[in-house]
């Protein structure tokens, strides 16, 4: 808000909050006028400080402590008990946001919801006026003079780009462009790899045209990237190329690109798979030779479900016996030269060993951890004497052998050579290197398998402060598979077992793991379940569930319930008991603390599970909860909320219904664009995604249709933050 907006909002509050039942004027006394003046300036200053202002109702004095910024009520609360505490009634909680007293309502309006406000009543007794006068005239000195101080606690630099990357994954994309604007503003990021996380974002979202106007696009192609960077460039290049394109024309189509994916291990997505496959068959590589690599590392069907190489892919694969020949040293220079790290393997695999070629094996090595290098250079290094190799290799490593340790076993042995490390330093090493290798590794055959070998008993094994660590590596590996390559087979069995070692050994009571495991819990059940396992995912819920059976988790827990029954199967049972449990919390006791859409969600979701809450959570006549109830809507606005989760847009748009009968709201299902999708996106007065259970083809089509109009973005899956959503679009259409 600029200063003339707030100068503007201050003179609409004072004459709206000294009129109607407040006997007080702005000028009744010099106290008033005294504290009003200061009242203006603590509002006016950036940050706004909090300020003291009195109303006399039926002959009883009030005195209101306003906070601008929420952040400020516990220090304001404690200031005024230190200061009045004893002159004054006083309970010390907030003004509730569903408050409807008139005052309350105006100050509301002043400090939105960023900020608070408390009310304490002045005794009827001889001297509590004076001294509570006194007592908030020396207050309102020292407010000014000592500005309330705000501790910004900067999160890890790592829990912020995996927030992101769980954005990316979930799908939920105003919450990753939020994320990246943070990440783009943090200094401990250079400005090339900014870059790079903006490069990834803009290819997950498929925001192919604001990506090929970047002004870096040059220079991202020249740099050193990381594998990621340049997989963000693959998928820009294949969503450029015709869908039937033979080897001829993807050569004219990607002479700016080069070589993205010089190896199969540095293969993160479909679009990378087959950007490989062209540029090696178009590199004059054997057909056999290059299915066979994809098939060996889990991505040939990927790449086969491109048109263009359905038919180029086709070739049958007959294993032969590898004969060490000479190789040409020549030939196998040009190929790393040239990137063509896989047929510099092939090549390098038939050669005898010789110390002379020790140099071409670590580099290839080091570039691409591949398995069949792992393998040969253990061949090599009981051929040859055993330091050579080792300090050749320890050269180009740089001391980073761990990674080599970690790399030369199973995936499931090297997660549990990564617990056992001596110090938690060598230990987050070792699972960042685990998680970075995780996409390559897991893609191939059987390596999930050796993951759900291992880590069982390992769970059982593990201590109580390590075991938070081995499902936040899990919960990284499924993100990471899934964002690579969705649902690949394998990876349910690996979502029920992160869920099953959370329930069972995690009562840490973190929020942001348990949200994390939400997200994989949704995912799985979108996939499809068994009853049985569906019953199985909600009982491990529920055992894990106890340290968010809280006031400050209801929301979330809310969320969770929605999730689970959006998926119900018919015999499905084991949610009653949970939902029960959780819905059984919120009553006439803490309802002052949750928002309407909240108490309202909470409303309906019971009648599902055959609860009543409307006895508990019943409002007083002419109540109203949240700015949109006090709106007076014309009859025919027109509300289109779109969700996969169909329960949860049927849920908001019942609540929205009830509270304005004469509105229209329409709820979206498509997976696709449609001419209802389109029809909804331009005629909508609201329009409400839910970007976190969205479908890509469907929100693009949603954008375009919309044009110029605003998109009012849901910051969950469930009713609660659709119906915010909702709302908040309403204040802004119908508001002013």
């Amino acid at each position: 808000m600029s200063g003339v907006d707030r100068a503007t909002a201050w003179n609409t509050f004072v004459t709206a909050f000294f009129s109607g039942n407040n006997q007080f004027t702005a000028t009744s006394n010099e106290v008033v006028e005294w504290m009003v003046t200061h009242a203006e300036k603590a509002w006016l200053t950036e940050p706004s400080s909090p300020f003291f202002l009195p109303m006399k109702v039926a002959g009883w004095t009030y005195w209101y402590a306003i906070c601008p910024d929420r952040d400020q009520r516990l220090w304001v609360r404690d200031l005024i008990r230190a200061h009045v505490g004893s002159w004054i009634v006083f309970d010390g909680w907030v003004v509730p946001d569903d408050s409807h007293q008139a005052m309350d309502a105006e100050v509301r309006s002043l400090v939105g919801p960023e900020g608070c406000s408390f009310r304490f009543l002045i005794p009827k007794h001889p001297n509590a006026g004076t001294k509570v006068k006194e007592s908030l005239e020396r207050l309102t000195r020292m407010l000014a003079a000592r500005p309330h101080r705000k501790v910004r606690l900067t999160p890890p630099l790592g829990t912020l780009i995996g927030d992101f990357w769980d954005a990316c994954a979930s799908g939920a994309q105003v919450r990753a462009e939020e994320l990246l604007a943070q990440l783009e503003r943090d200094h401990r990021l250079s400005k090339t790899n900014r870059l790079f996380l903006r490069l990834q974002y803009l290819a997950v979202f498929e925001q192919w045209d604001s990506l090929e106007s970047l002004e870096q696009l040059p220079d991202l192609l020249r740099l050193d990237r990381p594998v990621l960077a340049s997989d963000a460039l693959a998928r820009l290049a294949l969503a450029r190329l015709p869908e039937q394109a033979d080897l001829e024309q993807f050569g004219h189509a990607m002479a700016k690109f080069g070589c993205l994916v010089p190896s199969v291990t540095a293969i993160r997505s479909p679009a990378g798979a087959r950007y490989y496959a062209y540029w090696s068959l178009a590199s004059g590589e054997p057909v056999a030779d290059v299915v066979s690599r994809l098939l060996e590392a889990g991505w040939l069907d990927h790449a086969r479900g491109h048109q263009g190489l359905a038919s180029l892919l086709s070739a049958r694969v007959d294993p032969d016996p590898l004969v060490a020949v000479e190789t040409d040293p020549e030939n196998l220079r040009n190929a790393v030269v040239e990137k063509r790290f896989d047929a510099a393997i092939d090549m390098i695999a038939t050669a005898a060993p010789t110390a002379a070629l020790l140099p071409v094996l670590a580099d290839l090595l080091v570039e691409t951890f591949h398995p069949r290098l792992i393998d040969l250079y253990k061949q090599w290094r009981s051929a040859l004497d055993a330091v050579k190799p080792d300090s050749v290799l320890s050269r180009r490593l740089v001391g980073e052998t761990r990674e080599l340790d970690l790399v030369t076993v199973d995936f499931g042995q090297a997660i549990e050579q990564a617990f056992t490390a001596v110090t938690a330093v060598e230990r987050t090493r070792a699972l960042e290197n685990l998680s970075a290798q995780a996409v390559p590794r897991l893609m191939r055959v059987g390596a999930l398998a050796d993951v759900m070998e291992a880590v069982r008993p390992l769970s059982q094994e593990l201590g109580a402060s390590m075991l938070p660590e081995l499902v936040d590596l899990l919960l990284n590996l499924e993100r990471d598979l899934f964002g690579a390559a969705g649902d690949v087979p394998g990876i349910q069995d690996l979502r029920l077992l992160v869920v099953e070692v959370w329930a069972l050994g995690d009562q840490s009571g973190d929020r942001r793991r348990a949200n994390r495991l939400l997200d994989v819990v949704g995912r799985a059940l979108d996939f499809g379940v068994w009853p049985k396992i569906y019953d199985e995912i909600v009982d491990n819920l529920h055992a894990g569930w106890k340290p968010f059976f809280t006031d400050a988790d209801v929301a979330f827990g809310l969320e969770a319930i929605e999730v689970l029954a959006a998926n119900r199967p018919d015999s499905g049972v084991a949610l009653d008991s949970f939902a029960t449990q959780l819905l059984s919390r919120i009553g006439a006791h803490n309802a002052h603390r949750f928002d309407a859409a909240l108490l309202d969600t909470a409303l309906v979701l019971a009648t599902e599970f055959g609860l009543d809450l409307s006895g508990v959570l019943q409002r007083e006549p002419g109540e109203e909860r949240d700015g949109a109830e006090r709106l007076r809507l014309p009859d025919g606005v027109f509300i289109a909320i779109y969700s996969l989760m169909e329960s949860a847009a049927r849920r908001a748009a019942e609540i929205m219904r009830r509270r304005h009968p004469g509105i229209r709201v329409e709820t979206l299902v498509a997976k696709v664009a449609t001419d209802a999708l389109r029809s909804a996106a331009q005629t909508a007065d609201v329009l409400v995604v839910a970007d976190k259970a969205a479908a890509h083809a469907a929100t693009d089509a949603l954008k375009a249709a919309r044009g110029n109009k605003t998109i009012h973005y849901a910051n969950g899956k469930g009713t609660a933050s659709l119906v915010r959503a909702v709302v908040n679009g309403l204040e802004m259409e119908f508001g002013r």
